[in-house]
């Protein structure tokens, strides 16, 4: 005796809400670049400006007759490393709103923090923030969508600028850290602002719950789903000097851990 079950629709049910999750996600991340457009247009007109006026020096001093071959190598150096400067801006942020395909592989989370750190650089700079960058040595490589990472990463860091704005000048600073902990690595995005109140604390995680004026209340669920999605665990506690640290672990790969000079970092803490 046997029997049959058609999962036809339960598969096409799970199919259908896993790319409903995808651009839920892909959502996100664009309104994260739009809600950043302002301090990231500025901070590319810096070099743009920069590469417009080394070219009009050089073109002048061309003309002019007046320039010698060491000196005109100095400025199209100086020239070049702004144009480089400017192709890392839109590279990660490119690699930050493209819509992709779930690429899940061996994953360094020292250089996904390196990249988010970049990415929120001049976010942090334009509301006086300073950013600290922590990273253990030889840290174990992870399984996971680096792009998904980083909008975690990302969404933690805003949030935690944000909640600085209240908060003296000279104490704003967001630490962003990671390491190895009993078979995980362990990131913690801490802050100097205002708390979460126990009321809002029960809700935090939860869709469509915000605390922001203009906010969709999606983005802590969307990165609570990511995580676990990874087999990890995302959750907060309150900072010991005051303000938020924000926590997740991943699961480190069971086969060796990436090699090469990018999983051997600094131990000290490094100010951006």
């Amino acid at each position: 005796m046997g029997s049959v079950l058609d999962i036809t629709e339960r598969k096409r049910a799970e199919e259908l809400a896993r790319q409903q999750q995808e651009r839920l996600q892909q959502t996100a991340r664009l309104i994260t670049m739009g809600e950043m457009a302002s301090t990231l247009a500025h901070e590319l007109n810096q070099p743009l400006s920069a590469i417009a006026s080394y070219c009009t020096g050089c073109l002048n001093r061309l003309q002019a007759g007046s320039i010698r071959p060491d000196e005109l190598a100095t400025a199209l150096e100086k020239l070049s490393g702004q144009a480089k400067r400017a192709g890392q801006i839109i590279r990660r942020i490119h690699d930050f709103v493209r819509k992709s395909e779930p690429n899940v592989a061996p994953c360094c989370l020292s250089e996904v923090l390196e990249d988010c750190v970049a990415l929120m650089e001049a976010d942090a700079r334009q509301q006086g923030v300073k950013l600290v960058l922590e990273m253990g040595r030889g840290l174990p490589a992870v399984m996971a969508d680096r792009i998904l990472l980083q909008q975690v990463v990302v969404n933690l860091m805003r949030n935690g600028i944000e909640a600085m704005a209240s908060t003296r000048r000279d104490r704003r600073r967001l630490s962003v850290a990671v390491q190895a902990m009993d078979g995980s690595v362990l990131t913690r995005i801490q802050d100097r602002g205002c708390g979460i109140s126990p009321e809002n604390a029960e809700k935090l995680f939860s869709p469509f719950f915000t605390t922001k004026t203009e906010g969709m209340g999606m983005g802590l669920n969307i990165c609570r789903s990511i995580i676990e999605h990874h087999q990890g665990r995302l959750w907060f506690e309150p900072a010991a000097d005051g303000g938020t640290v924000f926590l997740f672990s991943l699961p480190v790969l069971s086969a060796p851990s990436l090699s090469g000079a990018a999983m051997s970092q600094d131990e000290s803490p490094q100010d951006v």
